[in-house]
């Protein structure tokens, strides 16, 4: 069972411009990875075609470049990044813009990366051309044949809901809005026992933004509290459970079989 706080991991310097904790490596799922993405400096025009994007702010004030929109961000909105888009994290004020940062891989390849220490081992001189120049296309990278739309969520907490007892449910990001992704907002009210399941067509990723509780995959057990994270593998069995407390947490489902 994979069980982690955002506040631990391997730190990765990124050419100076901002500083990742990773939570959930590549090397640990099929394709998944995850870590806190820190811009203490204006972030460069980047692009990624093998993987889509999703950020979650938790802290600091900025604005998010989608192609030729500008987004201003605060802590709760949701952003999501398609494959192939270009992109700009800005940071406004002086606190650090720091969020969630959720990789979804197009296949097993990973961008032909073993780890995430080694993708940015890879890309940081890139990165560091991209702020100078402002150019995203210093990599030379190819360019995609469909870009889905980005989309930002300002506030998680309304949308659709989804009433099943005493669980809440608020898709944010359908699959058919991207490449091989979905994700869902949860609230488990106090006393929530879960229905054991088992998801075979997607690897799934639960980050707890508030409250307590208990989830159990396969045969182990964890305590979780705001800021952990867990780790679903496809097929495995699962369950959510709350006491006295409610339990909220974002879904990260990636997509096996599209």
């Amino acid at each position: 069972m994979i069980h982690r706080n955002y506040k631990e991991g391997q730190k990765l310097d990124v050419a100076g411009l901002n500083q990742i904790t990773v939570l959930l490596d590549r090397s640990e799922t099929g394709l998944t990875e995850i870590g806190i993405n820190e811009w203490k400096l204006d972030g460069p025009p980047h692009k990624h075609n093998d993987k889509d994007q999703i950020f979650y702010i938790l802290s600091g004030n900025g604005v998010i470049k989608l192609g030729d929109e500008e987004h201003k961000v605060k802590p709760g909105h949701l952003i999501y990044v398609p494959a192939g888009l270009v992109h700009q994290s800005i940071t406004k004020g002086s606190e650090p813009l720091c969020y969630v940062l959720y990789n979804v891989f197009n296949d097993s390849q990973k961008e032909g990366h073993s780890t995430f220490a080694e993708h940015i081992e890879k890309v940081k001189k890139i990165r560091k051309q991209q702020a100078e120049t402002g150019n995203a296309e210093v990599d030379e990278s190819d360019t995609i044949s469909q870009i889905y739309p980005p989309k930002v969520i300002p506030d998680i907490y309304t949308g659709v809901d989804i009433q099943s007892g005493s669980q809440e449910i608020i898709l944010h990001l359908c699959r058919n809005e991207t490449n091989r992704c979905e994700l869902s907002f949860f609230r488990c009210q106090p006393g929530h026992i879960g229905e054991r399941r088992a998801d075979h067509d997607r690897e799934q990723t639960f980050f707890v933004i508030n409250g307590e509780g208990d989830i159990s995959v396969d045969n182990e057990k964890a305590k979780v509290k705001t800021g952990d994270l867990v780790f679903v593998p496809p097929g495995v069995s699962y369950r959510v459970d709350t006491e006295e407390s409610a339990l909220e947490y974002l879904s990260l489902g990636s997509l096996i079989r599209v």
